[in-house]
């Protein structure tokens, strides 16, 4: 069961990466420069405060009288997702570092899956090659409240290097951890306490930037009222340059922050014209505005004109760019503007919000008109957006999620698509409860006309909730009714089969039982396999044949694998081809045919048409690491390429490449390095519960203890992979680990054998393991043991007292079948009589 991603081009807004332009009226500002200044020593500047204290003034005008090279990017609601996040500072930094962009956006679309890491890693290899510093700032970081983009920050800040300082704005404390760069002098904070004005800025501002004749003791006054709040005394100048009476205006300026604002505002805007104050209340729903947007907000026709006369007269507007093409206004007055909007234009706002939407969507920023109708409640135009364009905002996952958890149950009642679609985002956000809530409630529906042609997709959807549930009785119950509706399939089925938007390396990841998982995929893959133009079964098919090759069944395994590469319409679905290979290049190379293992990974790519394919070229490369470390021919250079490392934090998108990455480490003599992050994966895969890919950390760990001569961790470590494994009888996952893992279970069961009271039946597993790894291309042909069925039945009859004569009547079979049988049986079993063989099957207590 997967889940659908999708890759849409994110548009860059230049804007936003623009750097504010200084103001003439702005007081110098020593002690502020001096601490900016030290953070150029350091790795992190936070500049910390309420909104009006001059954060972003600041920053903008320290910019500008240094010379050092800076990237500015102007967050907003919108940018609060992963992609946007990062595809801004990639577009930034590669303003002063060109090429940058061209070298780390191959790895954007790794986020699509959560996994941050190997971007990141990406990201500062790339920043590492450039010798140059640069300052990177993040302006208005508080409306970033996404976890992942908070997680994937605080890797990346923990990983920058020394030439690089991001500063970083917010109205907010940082919600990812700080504690260690403060302890190891790696940071500078600036908050409130050094923001605001202290008296004798006060002065300098009202007398010289001003212009306006107060005394000193007058000024001091207003500083201690708004508590040094910079926009409060900005406004309270702008005020006094309108008011003679000094005097009345200082005895009735009082109150908290919010009631002052609401109080100069209005008197600076009860000062404009009416179609002045008309045009700032309308054209205030709208967060960046220009003068097009603004005509179609507003009907008027100079709408440029306007925007510049209230620039020109500083009337709380920024310009965002060098061309005055867009800007915003503070953010202050901007909502005092919201405020009395809905004030005034009650009943009536929503033609507004529906034209500014209007235009936004027309021009391609689908997200804002989202957003812009999201503003006062315009739920039911804001679903109908949302469904119209489905398609491109299917990959703003992050606001995606914000969206339609906002949306009243109304606006979903009637709109299957978003409902879908929600689906989808609640089980990536892990809301398995409210998945399966939300599906529950379409089932209902089901026996409506409306929905008859949505009765397959709801079926599916709700096998794949089961599936990540571990349900597998729900999970085939689902199939079971699906495959009945739709036996043609659909197209939900197919959606993710070209990318590589899934979070896990196999199915077999959410199944703890493989007994149940083999009842469970040979059923389905019967079912499916004689149906024509069928893709879906390709899925299938690599998962059963990666639980083939794990019962050591290597034939059986290779017919699967041969199936997706040989069977064409399986061929345009690069996600499904991919996993057919990397159980095809284990199969051969267990088989000794190395040489046809790599010839497929470097004819794979031709074959591969994806919008994810650096993913797939990423993830190719890793097979032939793990190839090369199998065969002895090991690389090290895939370590500074591979895109990940050893530091790396959960969650993991892909185990196997992680695992890949432990044995390169292992090989290259870094063991406590490989140990590290085993540790951490095996943390990870514990929480999630998947026992599949813990059963393959615990057996590496115990190599890499191995390797490093600590042999009663590697015991103890062994020990607990077998008692993991023996249930599932997993065998490949100890036998492809070779010479290494046969000496330490001849440890292993030499400890446990001398050992009474340690004794278990893992010993009897182990010594079944090692004779097995003493003949590797033996296969079992499904029994829970290494010999056959047929062989175990051979045995037993054996064990009875029956001849060979006897044996072939019971079984049907000839008398030289029998002797081929037994001779297999003593290869495997390495004896050279029945009674040995008798002696052998008693010890591993077969008989």
């Amino acid at each position: 069961m997967l889940t659908a991603q999708f890759e849409v081009p994110i548009m860059i807004l230049s804007t936003k990466l623009h750097i504010p332009q200084r103001r003439d009226d702005l007081v110098e500002r020593a002690a502020i420069t001096e601490l900016l200044n030290k953070g150029l020593q350091r790795k992190y500047t936070s500049i910390t405060a309420p909104g009006g204290y001059g954060k972003t003034t600041a920053l903008s005008q320290w910019l500008q009288q240094s010379a050092i090279p800076a990237v500015w990017i102007s967050l907003g609601p919108q940018d609060n997702d992963l992609i946007v996040f990062w595809s801004y500072t990639i577009a930034a930094i590669n303003s002063k570092k060109p090429q940058f962009a061209e070298a780390v956006t191959p790895f954007l679309p790794s986020l699509k899956s959560g996994a941050f890491e190997p971007f990141i890693s990406a990201m500062i290899r790339e920043i590492d090659s450039y010798s140059d510093e640069l300052v990177l700032i993040w302006d208005d970081y508080h409306v970033i409240d996404l976890a992942p983009v908070q997680a994937s920050v605080a890797y990346f800040l923990a990983y920058l290097p020394a030439h690089i300082h991001l500063y970083v704005t917010s109205r907010a404390e940082m919600p990812f951890p700080t504690a260690r760069l403060q302890t190891t002098g790696q940071m500078v904070k600036i908050t409130i306490q050094e923001l605001r004005f202290q008296h004798a800025e006060g002065i300098r501002y009202f007398q010289d930037c001003m212009g306006l004749s107060l005394s000193g003791d007058k000024i001091a006054d207003l500083v201690d009222r708004t508590e040094g709040w910079i926009s409060g005394l900005y406004l309270a100048a702008i005020s006094l340059q309108r008011n003679g009476n000094y005097a009345d205006f200082i005895r009735a300026f009082s109150g908290e922050h919010r009631s002052i604002s609401d109080y100069l505002f209005q008197e600076v805007f009860s000062l404009q014209s009416s179609d002045v104050q008309s045009f700032l209340l309308e054209t205030s729903i709208v967060d960046r505005i220009s003068g097009p947007l603004c005509e179609a907000v507003t009907g008027q026709a100079n709408c440029q004109e306007l925007l510049e006369m209230l620039e020109q007269h500083n009337l709380f507007i920024v310009s965002l760019d060098d061309h005055r093409e867009w800007y915003r206004y503070h953010h202050l007055f901007s909502d005092f503007l919201r405020r009395l909007f809905r004030q005034r234009y009650a009943g009536q706002s929503k033609a507004l919000h529906v034209k500014a939407a209007h235009w936004l969507e027309e021009h391609g920023f689908l997200e804002e008109a989202v957003e812009q109708l999201f503003v006062d409640g315009y739920h039911h135009e804001a679903s109908a957006l949302i469904e119209k364009h489905l398609q491109d905002l299917r990959v703003k996952r992050g606001v995606l999620y914000r969206w339609l958890s906002g949306l009243p149950e109304s606006c979903l009642a009637e709109k299957p698509g978003i409902q879908f679609l929600y689906v989808k985002v609640m089980v990536e956000a892990g809301q398995m409860e409210l998945a399966q809530a939300r599906l529950r409630q379409m089932e209902d529906k089901l026996s409506d006309p409306e929905w008859k042609e949505y009765v397959g997709t709801v079926l599916y959807l709700s096998s794949a909730v089961s599936f990540y549930r571990k349900d597998m009785g729900k999970l085939d119950e689902y199939m079971e009714m699906f495959d009945r509706h739709m036996p043609e399939g659909s197209y939900i089925q197919m959606i993710e089969g070209n990318s590589y938007s899934i979070n896990f390396d196999t199915q077999l990841s959410f199944i703890n039982d493989l007994h149940e998982a083999e009842r469970y995929f040979s059923k389905w893959v019967k079912r499916w396999e004689n149906r024509q133009e069928y893709p879906f079964v390709g899925f299938y098919y690599v998962t059963y044949s990666l639980l083939l090759y794990e019962q050591n069944r290597l034939a059986e395994a290779e017919v699967y694998v041969e199936r997706v590469l040989q069977t064409k319409c399986i061929q345009p679905y690069g996600l499904i081809l991919f996993g057919a290979a990397a159980v095809a290049v284990r199969i051969y190379q267990a088989k000794g045919d190395t040489a046809k293992a790599f010839d497929l990974l470097e004819r794979l790519p031709s074959k591969i048409h994806s919008p994810d394919k650096s993913i797939f070229i990423r993830k190719i490369a890793s097979e032939k690491a793990y190839l090369s470390l199998m065969s002895g021919s090991f690389d090290a250079g895939w370590l500074q390429t591979s895109g990940i490392q050893y530091t790396d934090t959960a969650p993991f998108a892909s185990i196997r490449e992680y695992l890949h990455l432990a044995r390169a480490l292992m090989a290259c003599g870094r063991e406590n390095d490989a140990l590290q992050l085993l540790e951490i994966m095996y943390r990870f895969v514990d929480e999630e519960d998947r026992l599949w890919d813990k059963v393959k950390v615990v057996v590496l760990q115990s190599m890499a203890f191995y390797q490093k001569e600590d042999m009663t961790s590697a015991v103890m470590k062994l020990e607990a992979a077998l008692q993991l494994a023996e249930p599932g009888t997993y065998i490949r996952s100890f036998v492809d680990e070779g010479a290494k893992m046969a000496e330490l279970l001849r440890e292993y069961i030499q400890q446990r054998q001398t050992n009474a009271s340690r004794k278990s039946a893992s010993v009897i597993y182990a010594r079944e393991l090692l004779l097995l790894m003493s003949d590797p291309k033996n296969e079992n042909e499904s029994s829970g043991t290494l010999i056959t069925k047929q062989e175990l039945k051979i045995l037993r009859m054996i064990d009875m007292g029956l001849s060979n004569k006897q044996i072939a009547e019971q079984l049907q079979i000839t008398a030289e079948t029998v002797k081929s049988h037994l001779k297999s049986m003593y290869r495997k079993l390495h004896v050279n009589s029945r009674e040995q063989a008798l002696q052998q099957g008693r010890e591993f207590q077969w008989l």
